[in-house]
């Protein structure tokens, strides 16, 4: 495949993945938070649209009120779960990169293939990082703890910090030296 072609390629993705990620962040927004409701107010818009009596306002009003709470939290955790995809693929994808631009660099040039063993030092420190700092403290997953148990529980919040936290340490220091690249090449070019 040509470099145009994966370029155009890759572009396209991330044009999607953008419009995804705006509409998580709108759904989650859009809903307001937890305490932004009221179960009796609720109830008394509900007797305002007939769908409540006097007698029922209060049940009918908490009804309402437990269904918004669950659909706001099921878009936090889709949104949740997309972010958690995109950061694996967002590492994955650096991963290949640094790996196929390793091997044909290494091939051709040794010295040029520093900047790429760099990376795989920061790769092995990120894993190094994230193994040290995956804890499992399952405070305030108690719905998750409920589902599936303390210990099911803990192994879920220990996994999910390890990949987190590993692929934030690669993203953070990649995207540094990516830009610093960057301008580096755009002073060396606006300078010959």
């Amino acid at each position: 495949m040509e470099n145009k072609t994966l370029s155009r390629a890759l572009f396209f993705v991330s044009v999607l993945l953008f419009i995804i990620t705006a509409y998580f962040v709108w759904g989650m927004m859009s809903n307001g938070a937890p305490d932004s409701y009221d179960p009796d107010q609720m109830g008394v818009e509900l007797i305002d649209q007939g769908l409540a009596t006097n007698a029922n306002y209060a049940e009918e009003g908490k009804k309402a009120y437990e269904n918004k709470i669950s659909q706001i939290e099921g878009n936090i955790l889709a949104g949740v779960n997309y972010m958690t995809l995109i950061l694996f693929l967002a590492g994955g994808l650096m991963v290949v990169f640094l790996l196929w631009g390793l091997i044909k660099t290494l091939r051709t040039d040794f010295k040029k293939g520093i900047p790429s063993l760099i990376f795989v030092g920061i790769v092995i420190l990120a894993l190094i990082w994230a193994s040290l700092n995956s804890g499992s403290d399952t405070e305030g997953f108690d719905k998750l703890v409920r589902s599936i148990g303390e210990e099911g529980a803990a192994d879920a919040v220990s996994k999910s910090n390890f990949w987190v936290n590993g692929l934030l340490f690669v993203l953070i220091p990649g995207a540094l030296i990516l830009l610093v690249d960057l301008v580096w090449g755009l002073v060396k070019g606006y300078s010959k």
